[in-house]
């Protein structure tokens, strides 16, 4: 249950504190007194959008914190199953919203997400507003409503399906790449056919065009390295080789006398066989060196080739070869397409089968479980004072879609001898409301959430229909926490706990404050609403004997 909310900087709130307790709270006062400010701040809890607009005027930011009693131990399960764990059985929530559009969220005291902050707290509580029921003639959330009345086994089935179901739809979207591709087939293995013979009839290698720039400078330069080794071979030959020979026999010559110059001898002896051996290796490389008209041209040409290459399938000869690949590999794809068509086809025809079943079981338990909702529906439209109604959920079959086979639609018909119709044609404001808060009552009965809140759904009631609405929620808050934003008396008179809100005026700032109301305050408050500012001794009586109803 809501223990405790505080709201602070939020539109003509200052600053307000609630303290709940459990069964029927019922919020009442003027048009206008914040009332339904209370309910917008809870619903930021629920990760509604939350415009910077909100925020008190001067103000740089807003809060809404919110205390839970956690009792339920299925609610417990569910949020230790989320990583959420309540301190002692308290869960604390809270959002702050600043001027700069931003907001933080956080449970007992940890930020969160605005996304976590949706997903923990729509377990908790839920609003339904009078806005909510032109929803009601929306098929799509007519069949929502309709699975949850289900319960688990549609659930559980549902979650089946729908894993299914996506795979059937990305199988489907593969399978249609390839009827698409397989038209194409001829025109895209021409154009891949067209792009590996063009790189293969260079057939590049690679490092090749750098081996290519490296050859080309030496047969631009051919002349000048040509020279360059023949004056280095005359030197090595004429001078070197030959001083190294005179130094070797002037040293045999003095080893005679000084035995230390048998040392230099066998050193002059590894300079005069490596002097050799490069004078060896120059002139191979002058004999290299021959002026080909021809190779400088063949060179310009094949890098040309392998230019056009790189600058067409890629930045580096590598890019290039590794395009190749890719390129056999969709050709391979390609002319593997019908095969593949054909395996693919016969898994989605696996899985249509097993959607089917799957869709035609959770259509049963939909069937079954629409008996049960029509007469649940006709019941609380009788306590309403919508009698002589009849309703149905009216089934139609389609292609599988996310949902299964069933589209479904709410018939009703308001009058004795009325044909059946769907909701938007025959139901007026009130009796659309009716419907509404019979179809909420029937989503309560069956919810685990802890709080429901209901901002002024009885909308175009009044008299009897007033009164069942009251007797409606009082039995509704024997399983749940309700508070309820009323107009009515009769509602009112229901209250467990009785809230007034009301707005005064505070350093020349309005401001809105809730009071509690005592037993005499309340039997006051609804007289107010029998018969305005002027409180009668007969009005007085009517609201005891209202709230006489509830004791």
């Amino acid at each position: 249950m809501l223990k405790r909310l505080l709201i602070e900087n939020i539109a003509i709130i200052e600053k307000l504190e609630i303290e709940f307790d459990k069964g029927l709270s019922i919020l009442t006062g003027e048009t206008g007194a914040g009332k339904s400010i209370i309910i917008d701040s809870l619903s930021l809890l629920l990760g509604t959008k939350a415009r910077k607009e909100i925020i008190r005027t001067n103000c740089t930011k807003a809060l809404v914190s919110a205390v839970f009693d956690i009792e339920k131990e299925s609610t417990l399960e569910l949020l230790n199953s989320m990583g959420v764990v309540p301190e002692d059985g308290q869960l604390i929530v809270s959002r702050e919203i600043y001027s700069n559009g931003k907001s933080i969220c956080k449970v007992n005291n940890q930020f969160v997400t605005l996304s976590n902050l949706r997903e923990i707290t729509k377990h908790i509580f839920e609003i339904h507003g009078q806005n909510e029921t032109h929803l009601l003639n929306d098929k799509k959330i007519q069949l929502m409503y309709l699975d949850r009345f289900c319960g688990k086994n549609v659930e559980e089935l549902k979650n089946q399906y729908r894993q299914l179901f996506y795979e059937y739809q990305e199988k489907s979207k593969v399978l249609k790449e390839l009827i698409d591709q397989e038209k194409e087939k001829d025109r895209n293995l021409d154009i891949l056919n067209y792009q590996i013979n063009e790189i293969e009839s260079v057939s590049p290698r690679l490092g090749e065009d750098i081996e290519l720039e490296r050859r080309k400078d030496i047969v631009q330069n051919i002349s000048k390295l040509k020279y360059n080794t023949e004056r280095m071979l005359h030197i090595f030959n004429k001078n070197l080789i030959e001083s190294i020979e005179v130094c070797i026999k002037l040293a045999s010559e003095n080893s005679k006398f000084d035995d230390s110059f048998k040392d230099i001898i066998e050193r002059l002896n590894n300079i005069y066989y490596e002097v050799e051996d490069m004078s060896f290796a120059i002139s191979k490389k002058s004999d290299s060196y021959i002026i080909d008209e021809h190779e400088l041209e063949a060179i310009v040409d094949r890098l040309d080739k392998i230019n056009r290459l790189k600058k067409k399938y890629g930045g580096s000869l590598e890019q290039v070869l590794n395009f190749k690949q890719e390129l056999i590999k969709q050709k391979m794809a390609i002319e593997k397409n019908s095969e593949m068509i054909e395996e693919l086809k016969s898994e989605i025809s696996k899985i249509e089968e097993r959607l089917y079943l799957l869709a035609n079981d959770i259509s049963k338990f939909r069937k079954e479980a629409a008996k049960k909702f029509e007469q649940r529906v006709l019941e609380l439209l009788d306590q309403l004072e919508m009698k002589n109604v009849e309703f149905k959920v009216a089934f139609s079959q389609r292609d599988l879609y996310e949902e299964g086979i069933d589209e479904i639609e709410f018939l009703i018909s308001t009058n004795l001898g009325q044909e059946l119709k769907s909701l938007s044609n025959i139901a007026s404001g009130g009796e659309l409301s009716r419907i509404m808060l019979a179809v909420k009552s029937i989503m309560a009965e069956k919810d685990d959430v802890l709080l429901i809140i209901f901002d002024e759904i009885d909308s175009g009631l009044s008299g009897i229909a007033a009164s069942k609405l009251a007797r409606l929620l009082k039995d509704l808050s024997k399983k749940h926490q309700v508070i309820c934003i009323t107009h009515l008396p009769q509602v009112a008179a229901a209250a467990d706990t009785h809230f007034y809100v009301y707005k005064e005026i505070k350093n020349q700032s309005t401001v809105s404050s809730v009071k509690r109301l005592e037993e005499n305050e309340s039997l006051k408050e609804i007289a107010r609403m029998f018969s305005g500012e002027d409180i009668t001794d007969s009005s007085i009586l009517h609201a005891k004997q209202l709230k006489a109803q509830f004791v």
